[in-house]
């Protein structure tokens, strides 16, 4: 089993959270239950709910594992029970910023059989020989915003065969998708393939410039649980200038319309401490810095 992350311009949209997370079994009662991952989404978030995502996946995966069952499906329910309970009490304690923007799917994962439950608006595909499988339909749609004491439902289970591929998505990244029919280009790359997803991302770099999404997929095949993270940026290309280089770490001789003040060190290297931090600890960066530098003097000297 593999797992493939991809983030795309995680910095856009402050007020858009999406994060995964993924549990691995510690001992042996744990191996019994596989794998837990939780893919959240949460919208209009304040900033007091930076770590609501991770607060709550490790409350999922805490009840998940603490239950003594040799069945997945059945640890899996128990918790999402007790994961109900946990948000009525935020709740009644008047922390309803998150109702009506929450969007979550658990996935259980031991061998080749699949337990998961899906609230709000992420979507979930299950491609299989070339064929996709809209699996969102076979859960039963809840509006957790007329339900509020009841937020996770159903949970389906099923047994996987090599070569299947789950593939979650958020809202936003999931309507780019499927305007570009990019649903159906990826049913085509069988068995899936990373770098080949990355080409058909490639061919999508404009429109994609604007949408902060994350793409969760898992690859069925045997073998222990892998997994791979990247963050994809797609931004419009920009020639390499020496100037906005050399400005960059000199920004004290970008003065054609400042007064000159001065002469500091302190606010010479006030510009920059940030950058020496990093090359302090990079010794490939401080060899590069080293050679820029003696390029830039050596022409101020031959000049």
């Amino acid at each position: 089993m593999k797992i493939f992350e991809f983030h795309f311009h995680p910095k856009l949209k402050p007020d858009l959270l999406l994060e995964s997370f993924a549990f691995e079994p510690q001992n042996i009662y744990e191996k019994k239950l596989g794998y837990l991952y939780v893919i959240g989404s949460l919208k209009n978030a304040l900033p007091r709910d930076k770590d609501f995502l991770e607060n709550l996946a490790n409350f999922i995966r805490e009840k998940y594992y603490q239950k003594n069952f040799n069945n997945p499906e059945l640890a899996l329910k128990e918790a999402l029970f007790e994961t109900n309970d946990f948000l009525s009490q935020l709740l009644k304690q008047g922390n309803v910023s998150w109702l009506g923007n929450l969007a979550i799917v658990v996935l259980s994962l031991k061998n080749f059989n699949l337990s998961f439950t899906k609230v709000g608006e992420m979507k979930i595909y299950l491609f299989r020989d070339r064929k996709i499988i809209d699996v969102d339909k076979k859960l039963k749609k809840k509006s957790f915003e007329s339900y509020p004491l009841k937020f996770f439902g159903n949970i389906v289970s099923g047994k996987m065969i090599e070569g299947d591929l789950i593939l979650v998505l958020n809202k936003e990244l999931f309507e780019f998708f499927q305007n570009k029919n990019l649903i159906e280009k990826i049913a085509t790359i069988f068995p899936f393939d990373a770098k080949e997803f990355k080409k058909l991302i490639d061919k999508e770099k404009e429109g994609l410039s604007q949408i902060k999404g994350m793409a969760f997929f898992v690859q069925f095949s045997k073998g222990e649980e892998k997994g791979e993270k990247e963050v994809i940026l797609t931004r419009p290309f920009r020639e390499f200038s020496l100037g906005d280089f050399l400005n960059s770490f000199f920004p004290f001789l970008n003065s054609k319309e400042k007064k000159l003040e001065n002469f500091s060190f302190s606010q010479v290297f006030s510009y920059y401490k940030d950058w020496l931090r990093l090359f302090v600890k990079n010794k490939g960066l401080l060899f590069l810095l080293a050679f820029f530098l003696w390029l830039f003097f050596g022409f101020l000297w031959f000049k």
